[in-house]
């Protein structure tokens, strides 16, 4: 005999989870629509870039122009590829668009060794000394000087040229092979792309004394503490009791980032090609639409002499960087090595 239906157990509906806040929510676009948005940010940097190197008349606009182009590719690479505090699933291109589209990266274009060769570069002072008078504390009379006296102290960076980012930048710069702030002197363009996003930013860029520094951490080192923040990094040095700032916790991005080339700090040199190589692969993607207006590829050139293009210290690469000088009648010399990965 069939149960009757009103001795069936009584079947629950659905059931929402409880939610706080305002049911009216602001503007509604899926990570596609935002991936857009962010290339006609880039987009109207790259116009300006254009109209600011065309108008210049002198090299000093050249470094500041480039300067606050890089801070803002800086914060076009944290929305698409690194996200927020790194966290893989708040980037615009997280692990379901790129799977979607298929994106996928080029390696880092390595330097051969026989290519490369030694450039130095530093500064220092042949020694000084400091007056530091003690005031009476009622009168403020002074009461008593002290010399403290800084023996010599120097600064040498060895960087063995070209570094990655400049890795076509060996013989003098000429009409057939110019010295290009391009993607392609940066990634493998010549070569299919195999690599994920995790992948892509953790190649090692750098060797700084040994240690790699990836090419995420030189991005985050510009976006962190110059694109999305302005904080800095003059001193790396962390007095007694005091609480070590995240810059001081790891100096080496912020030094290289002190080191210039024809005037353009090496991190930014890095962040734009970078973000142009992205650009340009983001806006080749059918299923990402583009933002309006014409599309451009931008390429700032540097020339020099073929003399300094081959000089041991030539005067293109500087160290535009910052240091605490030390009272001890002791000489000091501080060194740090900085080449391209293997």
């Amino acid at each position: 005999m069939e149960n009757d239906a009103s001795q069936r157990p009584e079947e629950s509906g659905p059931t929402f989870v409880p939610a706080s806040g305002s049911v009216i929510g602001g503007m509604s676009k899926d990570k596609f629509g935002r991936i857009t948005e962010a290339l006609q940010d880039i987009q109207l940097s790259i116009d300006g870039l254009r109209m600011q190197l065309a108008a210049a008349n002198d090299g000093a606009r050249f470094p500041t122009t480039l300067a606050t182009f890089a801070r803002s590719c800086s914060m076009f690479l944290r929305k698409t590829v690194l996200g927020d505090y790194g966290k893989r699933e708040t980037r615009l291109l997280d692990d379901r668009v790129l799977d979607t589209t298929g994106l996928r990266f080029h390696r880092l274009r390595k330097v051969p060794q026989q290519k490369r060769r030694r450039i130095e570069v530093g500064f220092g002072l042949n020694g000084g000394f400091m007056a530091v008078t003690k005031l009476d504390d009622d009168t403020r009379e002074p009461e008593k000087t002290y010399l403290m006296q800084a023996g010599p102290q120097s600064l040498e960076l060895t960087i063995e040229w070209p570094l990655t980012g400049a890795a076509g930048w060996t013989s003098a710069p000429s009409e057939a092979a110019p010295w290009l702030i391009s993607p392609d002197e940066l990634f493998r363009t010549d070569i299919d792309p195999n690599m994920n996003c995790d992948e892509w930013l953790g190649q090692q860029l750098v060797l700084f004394d040994g240690k790699g520094i990836s090419l995420k951490e030189m991005i985050q080192t510009v976006v962190n503490f110059e694109g999305a923040h302005s904080i800095s990094t003059s001193r790396l040095l962390t007095v007694q009791d005091e609480k070590p700032t995240k810059a001081a916790a790891n100096p080496a991005p912020h030094i290289l980032n002190a080191v210039t080339v024809f005037g353009v700090r090496y991190a930014h040199l890095i962040v734009i090609e970078t973000a142009m190589y992205l650009y340009d692969r983001l806006i080749d993607q059918d299923s990402i639409e583009r933002p309006m207006g014409d599309v451009y590829a931008v390429k700032p050139g540097v020339d020099c002499s073929p003399e300094q293009a081959d000089a041991e210290k030539p005067d293109w690469i500087r160290f535009q960087g910052t240091m605490m000088i030390s009272f001890s009648n002791t000489p000091t010399v501080i060194r740090h090595e900085i080449r391209a990965a293997k």
